[in-house]
């Protein structure tokens, strides 16, 4: 058996049995990273070349998302749509449309350069990929719940 797929079973198996056992927010976000890296990888049929291409600049990607989140979440989290002013709507919509932009273009940014590292069927793949990948992990949580 090939070592990568050695290495993405032991991945899978630790993420899946960490989900039961994960005491901090911290370790939870490890093992969703964890069992990110196994799921793309595998769905992607990454070699150890592709890998070593991929994962630095995928990891850059979500990085600046996460920035991104959480730069929406503080500015949305001073707004209430339920108590807000006609200006703080505006506001609100304004900052989700930017949000919004911000994000396709960050996409579009990194999609670019996965295609320096990838085939481009593969790029294709992880975006059906990242949102299986979403799909699975919302199931295994309410699964667990």
């Amino acid at each position: 058996m090939n070592t990568i797929y050695k290495y993405l079973i032991i991945t899978v198996m630790i993420a899946i049995g960490g989900f039961a056992t994960a005491q901090t927010k911290a370790d939870k976000k490890e093992q969703i990273a964890s069992f990110r890296v196994a799921f793309i990888t595998k769905e992607l049929s990454l070699n150890s070349k592709e890998a070593q291409l991929f994962w630095p600049v995928y990891n850059e990607y979500q990085d600046k998302l996460e920035a991104l989140r959480k730069s929406r979440r503080k500015e949305n989290r001073k707004l209430t749509p339920e108590t807000m002013t006609d200006q703080e709507s505006e506001l609100f919509i304004e900052n989700e449309t930017d949000f919004k932009v911000n994000e396709a273009n960050l996409q579009k940014q990194y999609y670019a350069r996965f295609k320096q590292s990838l085939p481009i069927k593969k790029v294709a793949l992880l975006i059906k990929a990242e949102e299986d990948f979403k799909r699975e992990l919302l199931k295994q949580l309410k699964d667990k719940n």
